[in-house]
């Protein structure tokens, strides 16, 4: 026992609060601090993180549309956030009778539950896809927070008594000020695609940060990696990012670029599939899949 402390919550805390005002009224989130790190979970979102920053200042991506009640289209009520989970159903708009990106990130958690242990939290709670004579598929999720980390531990399990299938990607968002253009980009790639002609031309530039550019389009690019590891270090803002990912079941990775102003992002996307060869995979009755990406944060 600390006796500086009256309480452990001055040094790491989690508070379930809910938003009750503008678009995002009656939003259920958990607000965690934990060291370095700050972050807020979306029970209403599939437990995804609205936002992160790490030692105040903010890494990741909100778009115009900012936290919201998941009404609208998609390119109208498409936070972006720092982790915007896609599947089960669907990624990109390739299956056009499911939402754009899937059902997941507008799917409610069931059974939250918060544990605070002396270096981390963990938030935990399951989202399922289930549909009368069809699919019943559930994902366990375990998010743990220390201090300069995050670890993402996703358990699907097919809980029908006939074999299924399923698509996943995770779409981790970068911004400002995390993303300008002192941002390093470093991965150990097999091979990378553009997936449009705009993205073909930008190939040999994809990990160059430029300034902002008004008006103009995205990039996407499909990033074939030797190891499932992304180094982003930004010298300028004192602050480097590594990503790893389990290659096993997320072999494929999107590189999402936008360097328009006003929605100037960067995603990196651990996926099933991509979008050019976009297949579903099956998952037999019972079976379990896992999913696994580290996210681990430094001051440099």
């Amino acid at each position: 026992m600390n006796k500086k402390l009256g309480n452990p919550e001055q040094l790491i805390s989690a508070y379930e609060l809910k938003f009750d005002a503008g678009s995002a009224d009656g939003k259920k989130v958990i607000l965690v601090h934990n060291g370095g790190m700050e972050m807020m979970f979306s029970k209403d979102n599939a437990l995804d993180i609205l936002y992160l920053k790490y030692n105040g200042k903010n890494i990741s991506f909100l778009s115009k549309n900012g936290i919201n009640d998941n009404r609208g289209t998609f390119i109208n009520r498409f936070e972006a956030g720092f982790l915007y989970t896609c599947g089960m159903d669907n990624i990109s708009d390739l299956n056009s009778d499911k939402p754009m990106h899937g059902s997941l990130h507008i799917t409610k958690a069931e059974n939250v539950k918060i544990t605070t242990t002396e270096d981390a939290v963990i938030v935990e709670g399951v989202v399922k896809e289930t549909a009368l004579f069809g699919k019943n598929l559930a994902l366990y999720r375990r998010f743990t927070v220390k201090s300069d980390s995050v670890e993402i531990n996703d358990t699907m399990v097919n809980e029908a008594f006939v074999d299924s299938d399923y698509v996943m990607l995770y779409h981790v968002n970068f911004g400002y000020p995390f993303l300008d253009e002192s941002l390093e980009i470093k991965m150990n790639l097999s091979k990378s695609e553009g997936r449009t002609p705009y993205a073909v031309q930008g190939l040999k530039d994809q990990f160059i940060i430029t300034a902002p550019v008004d008006g103009g389009e995205e990039q996407c690019f499909y990033n074939y990696s030797k190891d499932g590891v992304v180094d982003l270090i930004n010298k300028k803002l004192g602050v480097s990012c590594q990503m790893v990912y389990g290659l096993d079941t997320l072999p494929y990775q999107v590189e999402w670029k936008s360097m328009v102003s006003g929605d100037y992002a960067l995603g990196i996307e651990p996926a099933t599939a991509l979008f050019n060869n976009f297949k579903m995979m099956p998952i037999k009755a019972g079976e379990k899949k896992n999913f696994s990406i580290k996210l681990n944060f430094s001051q440099i």
